[in-house]
């Protein structure tokens, strides 16, 4: 029998899938500054069969001679930054635990040209930025309210076993910079970490300041959990220094949480002793307070503490259960323990009546959802109601200073006392007694409270949080990382170089100016045209000579302004925003065009702009334009940025008005009160005006009574209507 074989599809021929040698050769000249997805698109459009993943995996190992010069990351980074000793100082701290790997260097010309210009520092650290897990450290400087880095610092303490290692050397390598740069800042901005906190403390004598973003996190945060255990309450030490602190305003019954305490376990922490003999008003013995158990299951309980007998121990834990519940957990734990329980009830625990559990009142606040329940209230550590309030007040704390006179007492003393007061009063008020000793323990007892305080120091920095860290990670992990799997600091450190020259050399034009200028500008011009309520609170002073004013929102804003102090200047030309240059003591912005208007002494008086008024507090809500606006000249701005002229503007206003008039007697045949609801609420500010314009009118043309003053409440918003004359037709 003969086979025939005949082929009906031909063989797909086969081609070399391998990077070309000219492929190669295009990546490793590229390989250096572009990306693997910028080289793909180049690449792929001359050789379509070369994949992404090929490209990728070339570029990475061509890239490996640019960085890699060891076996080891730390090694290696040694000898890389070697090469660079005109652009770095290798550092080599002194003092360094055993077992704790270090690697240090300073930013040289970064660092040297900024010598003796540097005021205020910050010291962060940021994680995943390597292979090895090692913790990247950095020092950065503040010029021109920017960030400069001036050290960096590679440190793993795994393998030590010393107190304290992580402090220690970070000492030695702030040493280090501190000598060799002559770096002696009077503010250092860090945020909760106490080895970075306890490393500045060691090497410099200038005022820590906790980052404001962190404290109100961390805050914010410890508000919301609803565990009842908190802080180690010391009421001596709170009675001790502050006289109005109640000895019994205390947490009732908690148990105390070592771990609750920011920055870590503090160490001065003396815990009671556990005993109900020897407790006493003044301690908050580390007692425990359990929810009700679930139905036929009844509530853990812990062993009695060693040593203690088990009547004390219960009576120490001050637990309430039914009589059915205590036999049953005693029970547990005696059978636990290798032994039968063979007793009756009032055998056991005769001296215990059987009381069913009742929901505790009167101490401590009761959550909100379980007021609209049916079953027992629960107590919980802080109400959501008074999270947003307690936050706002500790900012007022945090901002306060005696430079700004009338918003608080003139002194630091005075200051501190007034918002532990408020504090205390708040809490004792709204019966937060665990709110009131987390605060205290890790806010505002002494060693704390000068951490994050403003008042603690003559001078208020410039800096309010540690951003300009936070940004320069967000730098290296988001431009660079994300893109160079290593990125290395010769791509980086370039930009900061060209952006510290421009803020050094005089030149005859202004380029890359700091970011925050253009948000001070739109603050500025935001609030030359923010309506100022009158008559002005008489508590609100504005001070034109030391720019500083008592209203609320000045002393909490980001570049200490308020619409006060701008409304009481004359409008400043373009070229202030470039040159204007913020200063740590009043007057805290100077420059020549700032100039108060014409009579306007220190305490000036406040000229309400025209358009009605809101609330002042209205000023902390404000949002800002999204994109900064161009200069206009002033009579462009008088006219409100509309290009028309004064009668154009006027007319169209009045047209709509007249139109609207017409279009409500057409509303009225219809009798619908939601209509008439809406024009009461939506047109209340403008109805205001109107009656004010025309009771200023009826006033002024009447031969009775007082003459209408400029500032009386009743006309305020009308200061710049002029009334008619009496023989105008007034339906016209």
């Amino acid at each position: 029998m003969l086979i025939y074989l005949q082929h009906h599809v031909k063989h797909v021929l086969y081609f070399d899938v391998g990077m070309p040698p000219e492929a190669l050769q295009m990546i490793q000249e590229q390989a250096e500054w572009s990306t693997p997805s910028q080289l793909a698109a180049k690449i792929q459009s001359q050789y379509p069969q070369v994949t992404t993943k090929q490209i990728h995996s070339a570029w990475r190992g061509l890239s490996q001679e640019f960085w890699r010069h060891d076996d080891e990351q730390l090694p290696s980074t040694k000898k890389l930054l070697a090469e660079y000793g005109d652009q770095v100082d290798v550092f080599e701290p002194v003092d360094v635990p055993e077992g704790v790997e270090i690697l240090a260097w300073g930013m040289k010309r970064i660092a040297d040209p900024l010598r003796g210009k540097i005021v205020e520092i910050g010291i962060d650290a940021t994680y995943n930025t390597n292979s090895k897990h090692l913790e990247l450290y950095s020092i950065m400087g503040e010029f021109d309210n920017a960030g400069f880095p001036l050290s960096y610092c590679l440190l793993s303490t795994a393998t030590a076993i010393d107190q304290g290692k992580r402090t220690k050397a970070l000492a030695g390598w702030a040493q280090c910079v501190r000598d060799k740069y002559g770096l002696n800042p009077v503010f250092i901005h860090t945020d909760k970490d106490m080895a970075e906190i306890g490393c500045s403390k060691m090497v410099w004598d200038a005022k820590i300041n906790l980052c404001w973003w962190h404290l109100r996190r961390a805050v914010r945060v410890r508000l919301a959990k609803g565990k009842l255990s908190t802080s180690p309450y010391n009421v001596d030490r709170a009675m001790k220094e502050f006289g109005f602190i109640d000895a019994n305003f205390i947490p009732p019954g908690t148990q105390i949480d070592i771990e609750d305490c920011e920055g870590g376990s503090p160490d001065d922490i003396v815990l009671p002793l556990v005993n109900a003999e020897t407790s006493s008003s003044s301690t908050n013995p580390p007692t425990m307070s359990l929810p009700n158990p679930p139905a036929n299951q009844p509530p853990a309980i812990h062993p009695p503490i060693l040593g203690q007998p088990l009547g004390d121990a219960l009576n120490a834990l001050r637990i309430k259960f039914s009589l059915p519940s205590i036999v049953s957990a005693v029970g547990r734990v005696i059978q636990g323990a290798g032994f039968k329980l063979h007793i009756a009830p009032k055998q056991l625990l005769p001296d215990i009546e059987e009381e069913e559990p009742k929901p505790m009142e009167d101490e401590g606040s009761i959550s909100k959802e379980d007021d609209d329940s049916d079953g027992p209230s629960r107590r919980t550590f802080c109400p959501v109601v008074y999270h947003e309030p307690i936050i706002n007040m500790m900012e007022r704390h945090y901002c306060a200073h005696p430079s700004i006179l009338g918003y608080g007492p003139p002194d630091a003393v005075g200051i501190k006392k007034w918002a532990v007061r408020q504090s205390y009063n708040f809490c004792h008020k709204n019966k937060l007694p665990e709110v009131w000793a987390y605060l205290w323990e890790n806010w505002y007892r002494k060693g704390w409270w000068e951490l994050w305080a403003r008042c603690a120091h003559k001078l208020i920095p410039v800096l309010k949080t540690t951003m300009i860290l936070e940004s320069h990670w967000r730098r290296i992990k988001h431009d660079f990382l994300h893109h160079f799997h290593m990125p290395r600091f010769t791509k980086l450190a370039p930009t900061y170089y060209q952006k510290l020259d421009q803020r050094l050399t005089e030149t005859a034009c202004y380029r890359e100016l700091s970011s925050w200028r253009k948000g001070f500008k739109k603050i500025w011009r935001k609030l030359e045209k923010t309506p100022i309520t009158m008559p002005v609170n008489d508590a609100y002073r504005a001070n034109t000579e030391k720019w500083t004013c008592t209203c609320p929102f000045f002393v909490t804003s980001r570049f200490l302004l308020c619409k006060h102090l701008i409304q009481s200047m004359h409008r400043v030309p373009p070229v202030f925003f470039l040159e204007i240059q913020r200063y740590r003591e009043p007057p805290f912005w100077r420059h020549k065009s700032l100039k108060p208007l014409d009579g306007a002494d220190a305490d000036t008086a406040l000229i309400p702009m025209e358009g009605g008024g809101e609330d002042d507090e209205d000023e902390n809500g404000a949002q800002y334009d999204e994109e900064d606006e161009e200069d206009e000249d002033d009579l462009t701005y008088e006219l409100g940025h509309t290009g028309k002229t004064f009668e154009e503007a006027m007319a169209a206003e009045i047209n709509l008005i007249s139109e609207f008039a017409s279009g409500l007697k057409h509303q009225v045949q219809f009798r619908d009160q939601r209509m008439l609801n809406t024009l009461q609420r939506e047109g209340a500010a403008f109805f205001r005006l109107a009656k004010a314009c025309m009771e200023k009118e009826k006033r002024m043309n009447s031969t009775r009574g007082a003459p209408v003053s400029t500032w009386e409440k009743s006309t305020g918003s009308a200061m710049f209507y002029r009334t008619r004359p009496t023989n105008v037709d007034q339906g016209t």
